[in-house]
């Protein structure tokens, strides 16, 4: 017979013979950092709970993230490696910012059996939903409403005070509800980001300036070792572009992706590798709808423009296209 786990306060020795009982800084799946849950709709959500307790879970992400910090403020060790933990039932409608004094490498993930987990909106329609500013956190199991004049998720990059690279966008849904303006927003250039097994669809604007992934400013550097995999484009206005060509990504892999050409709404640009300061991007595997060329919203980068082989494309019509429409060129206007 085994009894319950039990949670003593901890000038108790603990649960006889249930070692790590008496911790005071609840579930852990790793030995430095801790567990926060968070769901507004439980009825014992609190604002003034530690957070490590699912039955007296927080209520908003950004208290626990606040709560985080504080955690490890107080405790004086890192806490890498927690995690936050949203239940499927929570209604996220919040701007949360993960700052630059948050402990990196951590992860916010959406629960439950639902196929995207729950729904996350904006506070406010100018107001990105979630802005990273610390490395290595993992965003995971979301379906998030993208804010109609702002991001799902913003990557901010200064080179400085403020870093997000080895940022993971793992299992999302970027929803714009034929209103959203950008799904993955990044400012600065961060590194070694990966954004995989996401969907990006119904990103429509005023004057088709909605994407699924935008480039914002490289004023600090290009991304450099980004891995866009296995993601799902369509229905946007564009997917993977800038508002000009003067920005792009550099030594990046776009592996199994599928770019499809709106039906409801025609996409413009596909993916767009023009800008980079480097280029050499590595350009495989990949679904590429619509016509196959500059014109179709494909482009490499002139003067590096990496391999663009091995990818399956309907344009047959295109000598980039072989005839069992495997691409064996970049594209050409």
């Amino acid at each position: 017979m085994s009894l319950p786990q039990v949670r003593l306060a901890p000038w108790y020795s603990g649960q006889m013979g249930v070692p790590g009982s008496d911790v005071q800084r609840g579930l852990r799946w790793e030995s430095c950092g801790i567990v926060l849950y968070v769901d507004n709709n439980h009825p014992g959500a609190t604002v003034v709970g530690d957070g490590t307790n699912p039955e007296y879970p927080l209520t908003t992400i950004q208290e626990a993230v606040n709560t985080l910090i504080a955690h490890a403020t107080a405790m004086a060790i890192s806490l890498e490696g927690s995690v936050i933990v949203v239940a499927a039932e929570a209604t996220i409608a919040e701007t949360v910012i993960i700052p630059a004094t948050a402990p990196a490498n951590c992860v916010i993930m959406g629960s439950g059996n639902q196929e995207w987990g729950p729904t996350w909106t904006s506070a406010a329609a100018a107001a990105n939903a979630l802005t990273i500013r610390r490395p290595g956190w993992t965003v995971t199991g979301f379906r998030f409403i993208v804010p109609s004049a702002a991001a799902a998720i913003c990557l901010d990059h200064d080179g400085a005070t403020t870093a997000s690279d080895r940022t993971r966008i793992v299992g999302n849904d970027f929803d714009g509800l034929w209103a959203g303006r950008y799904g993955v927003y990044y400012n600065g250039g961060p590194d070694q980001v990966f954004v995989s097994g996401n969907r990006f669809h119904e990103l429509n604007n005023a004057g088709q300036a909605s994407f699924a992934i935008y480039i914002a400013n490289t004023g600090w550097a290009n991304p450099y070792l980004w891995a866009i995999e296995g993601n799902y484009f369509f229905e946007n206005d564009n997917n993977i572009g800038q508002p000009a060509d003067d920005r792009s990504f550099n030594v990046s892999l776009f592996k199994d992706n599928v770019f499809t050409q709106g039906v409801l709404n025609p996409t413009a640009i596909q993916l767009d590798l023009r800008g980079g300061s480097r280029g050499e991007n590595t350009v495989m595997s990949n679904f590429f709808g619509g016509d196959y060329s500059n014109t179709g919203g494909y482009y490499a980068h002139a003067v590096n423009p990496g391999s663009w082989v091995g990818n399956i494309a309907e344009d047959l019509a295109e000598p980039e296209v072989a005839d069992n429409g495997f691409t064996v060129a970049v594209p050409s206007p």
